[in-house]
């Protein structure tokens, strides 16, 4: 029975309510993550050209701030270690920019990230509900997104990968309704998606794919709106993008060599540990694959091959199967970086989410239509039960630390641990509390080597959060250096890092990720020869990071 429009609201305002409020009164207990720091400040250099414009534009001369000098400096800042375009900054800028009063730093830069994670469960819940012509697989697949840990968890970091996967579902969804109610403003929709999925992350403009099979792959196909789709996203990924407005041929220059090019920068060469062995750039082909099974609990898997048995929903899987077909089989080209888990596919799982909830329905109809008819009223609560009851109490049990479960499949965090897997690589375990901890625990004025924390240290010191009379030296064994570089923290108002003119001084503390694929020398003879550390965080016994002292 097709979900009245009242039904379809009240599902997307409830599923909306549930899950914002579900990261905002988590957002505190999660550290920040890899590179949000140099977001975080490139954040910072768009809202001072910001001011700067509207400052201008009062004196009567927006030249100034529109001088192509002015709009590199704030907008191509740090393109080595940002190679993403701005519009995931500009959004969680924004959320700085209107919050950093009532709320710390990091929270009210992280709530643009947390109202999107709550918009996708809700439109992916409504779409659901919608398409498959079911409030129980509308919420169920809503509820999907929810409780699957690692999801929870990046719902709270402010990276590009949620906000590309709301762009992308969103424009994926707006092109199936556009071609079943054959409206415009729909097909206007999803190009305006597109091109702020492009301008998230180059990944983005994988949908044109997506977009030529779904609208030309037809047996009337439609070129025209292919062509509208296309320049609708051009447009929009222009007017988001300042550094296009002064020099179009360099900002697509960057564009497209950060893009293309990820495997010949060092920077972005990220080594990854896979079932027991270091990858430079690249694990083997089948990476994403294990990792889409080992980090969905196992009802939500099941529930998502139900989903794929509806014969009902045919239209609906071909959408799912063709973008999980794109965003998979992307990853299979030999430039394509794969890393940090589900982390680069991050959107492939909306569409596993949509999944998960036609075959929640379809199971809930299967076991009302074989009940006495006295219980047909509760079967489809009981369905939905059955289903995300185990998924919700892991998230519960494993947080902060939802990116380190791992299901049955391959022995939960100690079998990931045991089979060569990364159970910790994003560094959220470095949070606010244990930065208290260490505080407290280690002296002012004590040099401490953060390793592959460095960045976060420096960022934390410069909120306040860490003490600034920590003094954080690092040394980077490099192999195309003969000695070692020395990198500190520049000083309380920088995010970054910088090479030092003299060796980094002897540490009392030494701080260690588990993450085997960065660790230098001094990790790997710590972590062996070492099985006391000063500091520990751990998870069901498996260590995520710890700190030793060495002197």
């Amino acid at each position: 029975m097709t979900p009245t429009q009242s039904e379809l609201r009240t599902l997307g305002f409830s599923l909306f309510g549930a899950a914002f409020l579900a990261v905002l009164l988590t957002a505190g207990d999660y550290g920040i993550a890899s590179d949000v720091g140099n977001y975080f400040y490139s954040s910072l250099r768009q809202l001072a050209w910001a001011k700067e414009l509207g400052a201008s534009i009062l004196a009567g001369d927006p030249g100034a701030a529109l001088d192509r000098s002015v709009v590199f400096d704030h907008w191509r800042w740090y393109p080595e270690r940002i190679p993403h375009p701005p519009l995931s900054r500009e959004l969680s800028g924004l959320s700085y920019a209107l919050l950093g009063g009532p709320l710390d730093p990091l929270t009210a830069y992280r709530v643009a990230v947390m109202v999107a994670f709550a918009l996708l469960v809700a439109g992916c819940g409504v779409f659901t509900a919608w398409a498959a012509r079911s409030i129980v697989a509308g919420t169920a697949a809503g509820l999907a997104l929810l409780t699957v840990p690692a999801l929870f968890a990046h719902g709270h970091l402010a990276h590009t990968d949620v906000f590309l996967t709301v762009f992308w579902f969103g424009c994926a969804a707006s092109l199936f309704v556009s071609t079943r109610e054959r409206k415009a403003s729909w097909l206007a929709a999803a190009g305006i998606l597109f091109g702020c999925a492009a301008a998230t992350k180059f990944s983005g403009l994988l949908l044109v794919p997506v977009a030529a099979v779904w609208l030309l792959a037809r047996r009337r196909p439609d070129i025209y709106a292919f062509l509208a789709f296309g320049l609708i996203g051009l447009v929009t990924f222009f007017l988001v993008n300042p550094v296009l407005w002064v020099d179009p041929a360099l900002g697509l220059r960057d564009y497209f060599e950060a893009g293309l090019f990820r495997s010949d920068a060092r920077v972005t060469r990220i080594s990854t540990e896979y079932l027991g062995s270091i990858y430079d750039f690249r694990p083997p082909w089948h990476y994403p694959f294990v990792w889409t099974a080992i980090v969905m609990p196992l009802p939500i898997l099941a529930a998502t091959v139900a989903g794929l048995t509806s014969r009902r929903d045919r239209p609906l899987l071909r959408l799912t199967g063709l973008n999980v077909a794109v965003l998979y089989g992307a990853l299979m080209l030999p430039a394509a970086p794969m890393h940090d888990g589900i982390r680069l596919f991050l959107p492939a799982f909306a569409f596993w989410a949509v999944l998960a909830g036609v075959g929640t329905g379809r199971l809930s109809e299967l076991a009302t239509a074989r009940a006495p008819e006295r219980m047909t009223s509760w079967i489809p609560a009981a369905v939905t039960l059955l289903v995300f009851a185990l998924p919700a109490l892991r998230t519960v049990q494993y947080h902060p630390f939802q990116l380190s479960y791992f299901n049955a499949l391959v022995g939960g965090v100690r079998g990931a641990q045991e089979r060569g897997l990364e159970v910790t690589n994003l560094k959220e375990v470095l949070s606010r509390e244990v930065l208290a901890d260490l505080a407290v625990a280690i002296e002012p004025g004590t040099v401490v080597d953060p390793g592959f924390f460095l960045e976060e240290i420096c960022f934390y010191q410069a909120v306040g959060w860490a003490p600034r009379e920590w003094t954080a030296e690092t040394t980077l064994e490099r192999e195309d250096l003969e000695e070692g570089l020395a990198l500190a923290c520049e000083g309380p108002n920088s995010f970054v890092y910088i090479p030092l003119d003299r060796p980094a001084r002897e540490p009392a503390f030494v701080f260690v990720l588990n993450r085997r694929a960065q660790w230098r020398s001094i990790e790997w003879a710590l972590y062996d020869f070492s099985d006391r550390p000063f500091y520990e965080v751990a998870v069901r016994g498996v260590p995520l990071m710890r700190v030793y002292r060495v002197r």
